[in-house]
């Protein structure tokens, strides 16, 4: 047996490396502290292939904690008998040697292998080890998660069993053989300058990419057809954009037989989705068609019920913009809507994206950027991701890159700031992306945008007298982006950080900065020093502009306790005075950022003069200082935007100053903005379209209210409404269920009310076993409730998720999606836009009626704004706002007609009050509503559960 090992072990050096795949569970996470392994699983690979693998339980001498039992499946009872580590390791040890060792996470599995085999008296193996979670980081840049088991879903890579050493040592060997198979193919070029960045990552994983590189010396790679290389990047081809103008135009297909010729076997009939595409059909080639809404229900397909008919008004010469709330409702029509679309329409539509200016790479500045090693491992590490996505992407999108660190200085210098940022003679301008963006949209039939873009740029994408039609999907959003839009902040601790990175910047001892680079040009040397002089101005006037606010308004505020954060509304008139730029204040500081601005404007001048002078790491400075300049530039913009609308629109905005004080620092804060929408629409955005449609599954509170009206600013006369139900059988598939006796909460009983939500969470949860959400108004009842569950055995049978204590909405959706009894519960950003199918989700539980706080600051100016102009605020704007967000929490329920789930409502408003009826009609007519004590509904609840539960599918 051992000469066929070293027999073995003697042709592996004159073969492929053998690669050895491990995973190990263990009873913890630390070694050192007496955690043990009890699976090892290993796969060996050796040129893209499995060739052996070995897998035991082995024996910890000591209790498996009950965390780890849920985790991995295994018990106590599995490893009795299982042989010790001891009796393994010398089978391990002569298995690993000569290999190279690979593990997802390698830093846990190689060091707790290493410190297993040295307690059994081997020394550590002497193997290199590389990391399959970095090498994903890198050669998959677009992957939404790199959890072992969401890179397998999203390979097609079969793993029935995360969790179990030997799958998921399985899995990761195909994910490394998918892995090295892209590194093969990656181009040469962008190899080198990945290896150029000098990565420093897990164990020897970087030294995977520098191999690989000189692997190529004797086999060179050709550039693929579908890459080109521009000035030294690696860029996707971008396709032109097909324009189908035929001559005869073609019959819109109005009966269902027509759609079902014209579907095939493509797509089903469906009589909800025909009458809705009827009825916009007949409104747009009305010899006077009007601005129409459509509440469309979930499961009735509205994005193809909008787009397939105005795709027949709209051919050949007119456009179709589509408006959504979210990027990534614009990437599913865009991917999946319009993609149906052709796949069925006797012509082509061809769409466009279009985003903000900051959602998009700035080619020239990162190809700037990478002349520059940073100090920052995870800065170096996104370089290397982004170099492997520009061979992928055609929009420059980062949103694409499904990054959570965007927010980090890095993306600020690399971001996008529009076309006229750019300098046309650079080498990189026609590669562009939205340079290359705008010639494709000048092409486009169909442009997919959001709110708040639409809101920005109504003019230009309204295309002159052409006046496209626009569709407003998720319609109940769109003033609230005007909203958002206008609500600004101005943040004095970020301002004087910025000011400071400036300063740095012109003039540090220690590192190279823009004295340097003009020291020997006398012109650029003068403005560098009044540069420096101006940065020293400005930021004690913006401690001139922080003391006024805070003798004018700040004083008002009563003290809290340390570190309390205090808000403190102002007074229009007072504050249009104060921010006034002829005042002494306002001069000062006017006059300083002007300073600033045309200093350094002067230095761009020279330095864009005078381009083939520098060194890459002079254009990265430059590039720094200009994204910290694009700070000072918006605080300039936010405070005569402030000035706007204080003098346009002064009775229908709300200021007020934020304060944080304590012993060591004090923060203040102005922000403001419109409280309502004052006929912005009609005035500024509609204008430049043909009569608009608007689209939603949730857009009315009842038959009768004006709010929605009110907030699109339409008139109720002239637009067209028609609703049209959910095709779902909610009569047989769900239950809505109301706590009659459910206390209402205050600030007496909240002891009361936290006690009561936890006890009766824990009962519907306890016997169910099923996927379950709840859904909060506030992160602060989220943690007190997940304290007093923390107290229960439900957490030894239920993996249980918080918004705020054990991640973000995005992780927390991730691993809820995952899941097959998980507790997930959540706060605002959960109300909407999550789509949980089938199993995914089977118990809602709301616990509260999802009101505004009539204590925070815009909400309580809105209302006092409703009441000077004789309207009632609970009726005119709560109640509907409200009634239309918990349609949309119970929206989250059945998503698709196969679905099966109970909605509780734990706030017994709902059958006490008189307006708990007007709520409750909002619902689908057909959806049983049961209002009982809270006994009786959690045995109701529990029963439907049980009786139509299905187990995740495999």
């Amino acid at each position: 047996m051992k000469k066929q090992k070293t027999t073995r072990r003697a042709k592996r050096d004159k073969q492929a490396p053998i690669y050895a795949v491990v995973d190990l569970e263990t009873t913890g996470t630390n070694v050192n502290h007496g955690d043990r392994i009890i699976q090892i699983g290993c796969v060996l690979v050796q040129d893209g292939q499995i060739i052996n693998q070995f897998e035991t339980k082995v024996n910890p001498r000591e209790k498996i904690p009950h965390t780890i039992v849920q985790l991995t499946g295994i018990h106590n009872q599995d490893v009795r008998h299982a042989p010790l580590f001891e009796d393994v390791a010398g089978t391990i040890y002569s298995l690993l040697s000569g290999t190279i060792f690979v593990a997802h996470n390698v830093n846990f599995d190689f060091p707790f292998l290493n410190a297993e085999l040295e307690r059994a008296g081997y020394p550590q193996l002497p193997i290199p080890a590389i990391d399959t979670v970095t090498m994903s980081q890198i050669l998959l840049p677009t992957a939404q998660s790199f959890r072992l088991r969401d890179l397998t879903s999203s390979l097609a890579i079969e793993h029935d069993h995360p969790h179990s050493a030997v799958s998921d040592a399985e899995a990761t060997a195909q994910l490394l053989i998918d892995l090295l198979d892209r590194l093969h193919r990656l181009p040469t070029l962008t190899l080198g300058k990945i290896v150029d960045l000098q990565l420093a990552l897990p164990q020897r994983t970087s030294e995977v990419f520098a191999q690989e590189l000189k692997r190529r010396v004797d086999h060179p790679l050709p550039l693929a057809d579908d890459l080109y290389v521009s000035h030294g990047l690696v860029l996707h081809k971008q396709r032109p954009l097909t324009v189908d103008k035929p001559s005869a135009a073609p019959r819109y297909p109005s009966t269902k037989r027509g759609k079902a010729k014209l579907f095939g076997d493509q797509l089903t009939v469906r009589t909800v989705q025909s009458k809705m595409m009827n009825s916009i059909y007949n409104n747009y080639t009305h010899d006077e068609p009007k601005n129409m809404i459509v509440e469309a229900g979930t499961g009735s397909g509205k994005t193809l019920g909008y787009l397939l008919p105005l795709s027949y008004v709209a051919h050949p010469d007119k456009r179709i913009v589509v408006s959504t709330a979210t990027n990534l409702l614009q990437q599913q029509i865009a991917q999946q809507a319009v993609h149906q679309l052709n796949g069925v329409l006797p012509f082509k539509m061809n769409a466009v994206v279009v985003k903000g200016n900051d959602h998009y790479l700035d080619l020239a500045k990162f190809a700037h950027s990478l002349s520059v090693i940073e100090d920052s491992k995870l800065v170096q590490l996104l370089k290397a991701r982004i170099l492997v996505w520009l061979i992928e992407t055609t929009s420059g999108d980062l949103d694409e890159l499904n990054l959570t660190t965007q927010q980090s200085p890095y993306f600020t210098e690399i971001r996008h700031h529009g076309v006229k940022s750019l300098n046309p003679a650079s080498e990189l301008y026609n590669d562009d992306f939205l340079v290359r963006r705008d010639k494709r949209l000048k092409q486009a039939n169909i442009v997919i945008t959001n709110h708040a873009y639409l809101v920005a740029h109504a003019q230009e994408l309204g295309d002159g007298t052409r006046r496209p039609y626009l569709v407003v999907d998720e319609a109940q959003h769109l003033s609230d982006s005007i909203l958002h839009r206008s609500r600004r902040s101005f943040s004095f601790p970020r301002l004087r950080t910025a000011i400071h990175v400036l300063a740095g910047l012109v003039s540090n001892g220690e590192d190279r900065n823009l004295a340097d680079i003009f020291a020997d040009h006398a012109l650029a040397s003068y403005n560098v020093e009044l540069l420096g002089g101006d940065l020293t101005t400005l930021d004690e006037a913006l401690n001139r502009f922080q003391q006024a606010l805070y003798r004018q308004f700040g004083q008002q505020t009563t003290a809290g306790g340390e570190n309390e954060l205090i808000e403190q509304e102002l007074d229009n008139q007072q504050l249009a005075q104060l921010l006034d730029v002829s005042g002494p204040v306002m001069m000062d500081l006017e006059q300083a950022l002007g300073s600033v601005q045309l200093h350094f404007s002067a230095l761009q001048h020279i330095f864009n003069q005078q381009a083939d002078r520098w060194l890459p790491s002079d254009r990265y400075l430059m590039s720094q200082f200009q994204s910290q300049m694009a700070k000072l530039t918006a605080a300039d913009a936010t405070l005569n935007k402030y000035n706007e609308t204080l003098r346009q629109r002064r009775d229908a905005a709300a200021f007020w100053l934020t304060i944080r004080q304590s012993s060591e620092y004090s923060a203040m804060q102005l922000t403001g903005g419109l409280l309502a929408v004052n006929h912005y629409l009609t005035e500024n955005v509609y204008p430049y379209f043909a009569q608009p449609l608007f689209v939603g599954a949730t857009l009315f509170s009842s038959s009768r209210s004006r709010y929605l009206y009110q907030q699109l600013d339409l008139d109720r006369q002239s637009t067209l409404a028609k609703r049209f139900a959910s095709p779902f059988d909610y009569q047989q598939h769900a239950r809505l269920l109301v706590a009659t006796d459910a206390p209402v909460p205050n600030r007496k009983n909240n002891a009361e009310y936290v006690r009561y939500l936890s006890r009766t969470i824990y009962q519907l949860t306890k016997q169910t076993d099923c996927q379950t959400m709840i859904l909060f108004n506030s992160l602060v009842m989220i943690e007190q409730v997940y304290s007093q569950l923390r107290g229960t055995d439900l957490f030894d049978q239920r993996d249980i998720l918080a918004q705020g204590i054990t991640g973000g909405r995005e992780k927390l959706l991730k691993q809820f999606a995952n899941g097959k009894n998980a507790i997930l519960l959540g706060a605002a950003s959960f109300w909407e836009g999550v789509d949980l199918p089938k199993t995914a989700l089977e118990l809602l539980i709301i616990t509260r009626l999802p009101f505004d706080a009539p204590d925070e600051v815009m909400t309580r100016a809105y209302h006092d704004l409703l009441k000077r102009e004789g309207r009632n605020p609970f009726y005119g704007a709560a109640l509907p706002k409200a009634t239309m967000r918990l349609r949309q929490g119970v929206g989250r329920l059945i998503r698709t007609a196969d679905d099966y789930g109970v909605a509780a409502i734990l706030d017994s408003r709902l059958h006490s009050r008189r307006y708990g009826a007007t709520i409750l009609k909002s619902f689908p007519k057909d959806l049983p509503i049961m209002e009982l004590p809270t006994d009786q509904l959690v045995a109701t609840a529990n029963n439907f559960i049980k009786k139509n539960h299905r187990h995740p599918e495999k």
